[in-house]
C-alpha cells in the first residue's frame, strides 16, 4: 500500500491539525474560496466562511453586532452577520446601514468611515443610494437583487446581492474583484463594524463555485402523496390571463392534494381541476372564507377551527395509502405588520389543536396518531414567536388560550420544512420586484414527524429554470411570475422510509451517505462528531458541511458509538472515479466488489480499503461506510441493488 506510516499513525492520535505537517497522497489542503450558500434564513452551510471581523460584546446600545463572514458564488456577493444582544427585523424597525465600497477605492463614492462607498443601503426604510460619478441615486431592492433571510426576527442573518447589479459594477464599468464592507446603526447610541476606520476588506477569486444540483418535479416514489400549498393572489386560477399558467405549473406538478389561499370564488374551482385531471376524480373543499382544499381523495370532513376563519381543516380519505386519514390544515393568517392578530389567530389555533388531540374535543372526529400537515400563506413577516407558537407550542396569551404543549403526537415539536428552488440557492416563497420588500419565506409547511416521513420538497421558480428543463415539464419561463406573487411549495409524504445503523469508533472514521435524506448535514446525520471534522477527497483534503451520495469521508468522534440514517432507499449510484486514490461510499445495502459494474476495469484488484482504527481490505461496500479504491484511468463505475 503506498499509505504511509506517519499518515496512518496521525490519524489514530486524532491530530488531524497536524496532517498538513505530513508528507502523504491524503493530505489536508486549506481552500481560499467561494462558497455555495442557500439564502434560507438557516446558517449551518456559513460554517466553513471564515469570520471576517468579530465585534467585541458591550459596545453597542440599540444593537450589539458581532461577527461578519463574506463570501460569494458565481451570481451573488453574500454577507452574514449576527448580534450580541438579541432578535431584530431586518427589513423595518431598525436603522441599520450597508455600506459597501465596490472598487476598494476610498477616494470614490461616500466618504464613511474610512471607505469610499458606492451603496448606502439603509434596511428599515428598504432603500438605499447609489454614488456613483460624484452623483447619487436613490435605489430599490430589485435594483440590487437583494435578498435576505430570514424574514422574521432573528439574531442572525444573511444577504445576497448580485455581483451584476450596477452597484457592484458600477454601472457595468468593471467586474467586482475586491471591495470593503461597513455595517453600522444610525446614532445614537450606534455599533459600527469595523470599529477601526477603513472597513471589512474582501476578494473574489477566480474559482468556480458549482451550481447547485437542480431538483426534478417528479415524486421520488411513485406512491408518495405530493401536497402543494399555493397562495393564487387574488382569485387567480379564475383569471383568464393567468389561468394558462397556473393550469401549466400544476400539471407539470401533478399533485394529490392542493390547498389554496386568496381564493374566494367557490362556484368553478372544483370544475377547473377536474378539467386539468380529467381522469380521475377530484374533490374539493371550499366554504372557509378564501381557502380551498382540492383532492384525489375524497374529503371525509371539514370545519374552520379558529373565530376568524382564517385557519381550516380538511380529513382526506387515505386509509388505503397511508394506514390512516390525512388531516390537512390550510391557514392564511393577518397580513403585514399586524404583529397581534397573527400572534392571536396562532395562539387560537393552538388551544383548539391542544383540545382536539389531548381532549379528543374538536370540530370532528379524529384518530390518534392521525397524519397532519400545516400549511398556506401564514405571512410571517414580523415576530419569530409566531413560528414557535406553531413549531413548538408556545402560546403567548395562555390567561385567554391555555398553557403550552408540545403540538405532535410524541409530545416532540413539529416540523418547519425548509425547501429551496429547484434550480436556485433561494428559499424565498413571495416575491415582487416592484415593492419595496425584498422576497421572503411567507409560506410554510409544518408537518407531523411522528407520523409522516418526507420524501422530494421544493420551491417551484420558472424564472430559474434552462429552457430544455421548461420544455421537458410543459412549462415557459414565465409561468410563476405572471401567475401569482407567490410561489408553489411542494412536499411529498413519502410511504419507502428506511433506516440504517452506522457504527463508529472513537477517533477517525469512514463515512458515507446511504440514503436520501432531507438534511445531509453531518452533525445532523452524526450529531456526535467533532464539529469542523468532515473530509472529502479529491486529489486533497476538502473540509465539507454535507454529505453527497458516492463520496466517502473522514469525520471524528470522540467516543465510540452508532447513529440511526432515516430516509429512503438508494438504490443506484453511478460514481465516477480519478485516476489513483479515491474516497467513496455505496448504496442502502451491503454490495459485493463482485457486483460493482466496472465495464472499463479501472477498479486494480485488491485496492479496495475499509478503516477500522486500521485499514482493512474490503470485499464488499457496507451501506454508511466509506472506502478508498484505487483507479487505473477515469470514468466511471456503477453501484445497483439489482
Amino acid at each position: 500500500m503506498i499509505f504511509n506510516t506517519i499518515m496512518i499513525n496521525i490519524i489514530k492520535s486524532h491530530s488531524w491539525w497536524l496532517i498538513r505537517l505530513a508528507c502523504s497522497p491524503f493530505l489536508f489542503s486549506r481552500l481560499i474560496a467561494g462558497h455555495p450558500i442557500n439564502i434560507d434564513g438557516q446558517f449551518h452551510d456559513w460554517d466553513n466562511v471564515e469570520i471576517a471581523y468579530s465585534d467585541m460584546e458591550g459596545d453597542g446600545m440599540s444593537a450589539d453586532f458581532g461577527d461578519v463572514k463574506i463570501t460569494y458564488d458565481m451570481e451573488f456577493l453574500f454577507i452574514y452577520f449576527n448580534f450580541h444582544n438579541g432578535e431584530h427585523l431586518m427589513q423595518d424597525w431598525n436603522a441599520f446601514h450597508l455600506y459597501i465600497d465596490a472598487d476598494n477605492n476610498a477616494s470614490t463614492g461616500l466618504d464613511f468611515h474610512g471607505i469610499g462607498a458606492e451603496l448606502d443601503w439603509t434596511f428599515g426604510q428598504r432603500e438605499g443610494v447609489f454614488y456613483i460619478n460624484g452623483g447619487s441615486e436613490t435605489i430599490w431592492q430589485n435594483d440590487l437583487t437583494l435578498r435576505i433571510g430570514p424574514t422574521i426576527t432573528s439574531t442572525e442573518f444573511e444577504i445576497a446581492i448580485s455581483r451584476e447589479s450596477d452597484v457592484l459594477t458600477l454601472n457595468e464599468s468593471q467586474v467586482l474583484a475586491e471591495g470593503k464592507i461597513v455595517i453600522a446603526e444610525a446614532p445614537p447610541n450606534s455599533d459600527t463594524v469595523p470599529n477601526e476606520d477603513g472597513g471589512i476588506y474582501f476578494s473574489i477569486g477566480e474559482d468556480t463555485v458549482p451550481l447547485p444540483e437542480p431538483i426534478p418535479l417528479e415524486r421520488k416514489h411513485e406512491d408518495d402523496i405530493r401536497i402543494v400549498t399555493y397562495n393564487t393572489w387574488n382569485d387567480g386560477f379564475l383569471d383568464e390571463e393567468r389561468q394558462p399558467h397556473f393550469k401549466r405549473i400544476i400539471q407539470a406538478l401533478d399533485p394529490d392534494v392542493i390547498a389554496l389561499q386568496e381564493h374566494w370564488d367557490w362556484d368553478e374551482i372544483d370544475d377547473i381541476i377536474q378539467s386539468w385531471f380529467p381522469d380521475e376524480p377530484w374533490y374539493a373543499s371550499w366554504t372557509h372564507r378564501d381557502m380551498v382544499v382540492l383532492s384525489r381523495f375524497s374529503i371525509i370532513d371539514d370545519a374552520s377551527l379558529i373565530s376568524s376563519g382564517r385557519t381550516m381543516g380538511a380529513l382526506l380519505d387515505t386509509e388505503e395509502e397511508l394506514g390512516k386519514n390525512l388531516l390537512i390544515v390550510n391557514s392564511h393568517l393577518s397580513c403585514c405588520a399586524n404583529n397581534e392578530d397573527r400572534q392571536q389567530q396562532v395562539d387560537e389555533f393552538l388551544s383548539v389543536w391542544r383540545e382536539w388531540i389531548s381532549n379528543e374535543n374538536g370540530p370532528f372526529n379524529l384518530e390518534d396518531e392521525t397524519p397532519f400537515v400545516h400549511v398556506g400563506d401564514f405571512n410571517f413577516v414580523g415576530y419569530r414567536q409566531q413560528v414557535e407558537t406553531i413549531r413548538i407550542g408556545d402560546i403567548v396569551d395562555e390567561n385567554e388560550y391555555g398553557e403550552d404543549f408540545l403540538p405532535d403526537w410524541d409530545n416532540t415539536a413539529v416540523v418547519d420544512l425548509f425547501s429551496r428552488h429547484t434550480h436556485k440557492r433561494m428559499g424565498y416563497t413571495w416575491r415582487s420586484d416592484g415593492s419595496s420588500f425584498n422576497p421572503g419565506k411567507l409560506d410554510y409547511i409544518f408537518y407531523s414527524d411522528a407520523t409522516i416521513d418526507t420524501g422530494r420538497h421544493f420551491t417551484l421558480n420558472t424564472l430559474a429554470m434552462e429552457e430544455a428543463t421548461l420544455m421537458e415539464y410543459g412549462l415557459e419561463w414565465d409561468d410563476t411570475q405572471e401567475a401569482s406573487d407567490h410561489l408553489p411549495r411542494v412536499f411529498d409524504i413519502t410511504l419507502n422510509d428506511l433506516d440504517i445503523g452506522v457504527d463508529f469508533n472513537a477517533g477517525w472514521n469512514l463515512v458515507g451517505l446511504p440514503l436520501e435524506v432531507d438534511d445531509a448535514y453531518y452533525q445532523i446525520l452524526f450529531p456526535e462528531s467533532v464539529e469542523g471534522t468532515l473530509y472529502s477527497f479529491d486529489g486533497g483534503y476538502v473540509q465539507e458541511n454535507e454529505l453527497l451520495h458516492g463520496s466517502g469521508y473522514w469525520l471524528l468522534f470522540e467516543n465510540s458509538g452508532n447513529v440511526t440514517i432515516i430516509g429512503n432507499g438508494l438504490n443506484q449510484l453511478i460514481i465516477e472515479l480519478n485516476q489513483g486514490w479515491n474516497l467513496i461510499s455505496g448504496i442502502s445495502i451491503e454490495l459485493p466488489l463482485e457486483s460493482v459494474e466496472d465495464p472499463e476495469n479501472l477498479i486494480i484488484p485488491g485496492t479496495v480499503y475499509s478503516f477500522e482504527n486500521v485499514y482493512v481490505q474490503a470485499d464488499s461496500f457496507q451501506p454508511g461506510n466509506g472506502y478508498w479504491l484505487r483507479s487505473s484511468g477515469t470514468g466511471a463505475i456503477i453501484l445497483n441493488q439489482n
